[in-house]
């Protein structure tokens, strides 16, 4: 499973994250509650993990995961390090700045051209029981479509 992200990580990367390029990112595979999880710890270790329940997914949903914790990793690079550690505490505390983190986070995957691999995941995840106290701080996949069609970032074929 590392390989299959790996390889779709640093497709990504190359087409469409070059603030991203030639940064390490370290990719963990772990059994983990929620589908993935984006983190710095300052100023250079960046970690994405991806969890073993995504296993079966299709490489158009993994694509979507792995661009949506991408977009992360590009936000904490331009908050700069001081700005991230009073981001981390907001975030960890407060549901206000977590929903804005993740809505934002979503409107960047669109805007990279990730709108229907986002779509697809966030399809499986308001049916994910694991997810019910999380869903809401997202966008839902009406107003994906609808931005990413608003935009003219839908790709409908995916990959």
């Amino acid at each position: 499973m590392y390989r299959r992200i790996r390889k779709i990580a640093d497709r990504i990367i190359d087409e469409s994250f070059p603030l991203l390029k030639g940064k390490r990112i370290i990719f963990l595979v772990l059994r983990f509650r929620f589908y993935a999880l984006s983190i710095l710890v300052p100023p250079r270790i960046r970690i994405i993990v991806i969890s073993t329940r995504t296993k079966n997914f299709s490489n158009k949903i993994i694509t979507g995961i792995i661009a949506h914790e991408l977009c992360h990793q590009e936000r904490y690079i331009e908050m700069g390090t001081a700005a991230y550690i009073k981001f981390i505490a907001g975030y960890t505390f407060s549901n206000r700045i977590r929903t804005s983190e993740e809505r934002l986070t979503d409107l960047r995957t669109i805007e990279k051209g990730y709108g229907a691999e986002l779509y697809e995941l966030t399809l499986i995840s308001h049916a994910d029981k694991k997810h019910r106290n999380i869903i809401d701080n997202y966008l839902s996949p009406e107003e994906i479509k609808n931005h990413a069609l608003k935009r003219g970032k839908w790709n409908q074929n995916g990959l």
